[in-house]
């Protein structure tokens, strides 16, 4: 009997830790959904997106719901360190989950390439053009230079998550990269308990990353502009990862009753959160994939989002939006009818939202597929 393919994974940050998001939760999901088959291993740092220290032993393996990982303290997240566990480990597969990690993508990617061992990096929607519009010169000068210096090694493949982001790689990298395309993991759909909605009342829910790619600042404005609607709210989570964005934010949350910051969610606490919500909004620049969208969807929750994400013809599926984020009326106008949606509407949307989950999110398609990324 072969013994299993074995792949390591590089990802900057790793359960316990959460305050990461969707990057986190897809490597999770897909270590869960193929680790009878493959022999996983995690390298990852000891402390959360905020730099907080987590409660892990460091420096040596340990054991995550089944999953072999090393937490690295900032000292030994060096080459030399990361040689020492690939020959440990006899690696077959590298699996990097960033484009643009100095510790957890460029230090080991240089460091291992002169093994005979497959390459696989997920850019995780880093190269979407609303990713790259974010301090554009400096990703600029990385593309081109990485081109050059890094990515070009015979045995490095691109793991995209849409067709999408497997064109953004082609731009960025060449027509001949060597990709693999396979949708993002989520977990079960979550059933819902009876939501009660009224005609005139609407209970929105932003819950991601606070930072100005995921654009909270244009949901804000468009609360703002419905000053009229006294039934409409605002509850916002996530971690606040970029402070002078937040201030932005901040100032009109304060001017507003009706929009409340609640803080971080914890991952096990997300489905039960989101229940407490009519809809799901995120009016985000780019999302290759967005773990929160799916989470929504997954609850029953029906979402309004833009259009930069591959969730796309949601109108025609009855479960929200996708909206053009330079059209403020089209948002506008959809929140209204929200607002006016009887319980009964509403309860048809929110069927409509677990159907779409169980034939698009959950399926046998999507795991065959990641199964592929590791497969010659």
């Amino acid at each position: 009997m072969n013994s299993k393919t074995k792949i390591l994974i590089f990802i900057d940050w790793f359960y316990p830790a959460y305050k990461a998001g969707g990057p986190l939760k897809s490597v999770f999901n897909l270590v869960q959904a193929l680790k009878k088959e493959f022999d996983f291993s995690i390298v990852t740092s000891n402390k959360d997106l905020d730099g907080e220290v987590l409660e892990v032993v460091p420096n040596e393996w340990t054991n995550y719901e089944g999953i072999d990982v090393i937490y690295l303290t900032k000292e030994k997240q060096k080459r030399k360190v990361y040689c020492a566990i690939f020959e440990e480990k006899k690696v077959d597969v590298i699996y990097y989950n960033s484009l643009f990690s100095k510790n957890f993508t460029l230090k080991p990617y240089r460091a291992l390439k002169r093994y005979d061992a497959t390459q696989i990096i997920a850019p995780r929607g880093m190269l979407g053009s609303g990713a790259l519009a974010i301090k554009p010169l400096k990703k600029k000068v990385f593309i081109k230079v990485s081109k050059r210096l890094f990515f070009s090694s015979k045995n490095t493949v691109w793991h995209a998550t849409s067709e999408q982001e497997a064109a953004e790689i082609r731009l960025a990298y060449g027509k001949n990269a060597k990709i693999k395309v396979a949708q993002n993991l989520s977990s079960i759909k979550v059933d819902r308990n009876p939501f009660q909605k009224k005609s005139g009342e609407l209970k929105l829910v932003f819950l991601s990353r606070l930072a100005e790619k995921k654009n909270l600042l244009f949901a804000l404005e468009l609360i703002q502009e419905l000053k009229e609607e006294k039934g409409l709210t605002l509850d916002i989570y996530g971690p606040i990862e970029e402070q002078t964005y937040w201030k932005k934010c901040k100032g009109i949350i304060e001017q507003d009753e009706r929009i409340r910051y609640m803080g971080v969610v914890k991952p096990q606490d997300i489905a039960a959160t989101l229940q407490q919500y009519h809809f799901y909004i995120l009016p985000t620049l780019h999302e290759n994939y967005g773990h929160s969208i799916v989470e929504a969807l997954l609850a029953g929750l029906p979402i309004v989002i833009s259009q930069a994400t591959p969730w796309r013809n949601l109108k025609k599926e009855g479960v929200g939006a996708d909206l053009d984020l330079k059209d403020k009326n089209q948002w506008l106008e959809y929140l209204k009818e929200a607002l006016n949606l009887t319980q009964e509407n509403y309860e048809q949307m929110v069927q409509k939202c677990y159907a779409y989950a169980e034939e698009h999110i959950v399926s046998d398609k999507t795991i065959e597929d990641a199964r592929k990324v590791f497969l010659d």
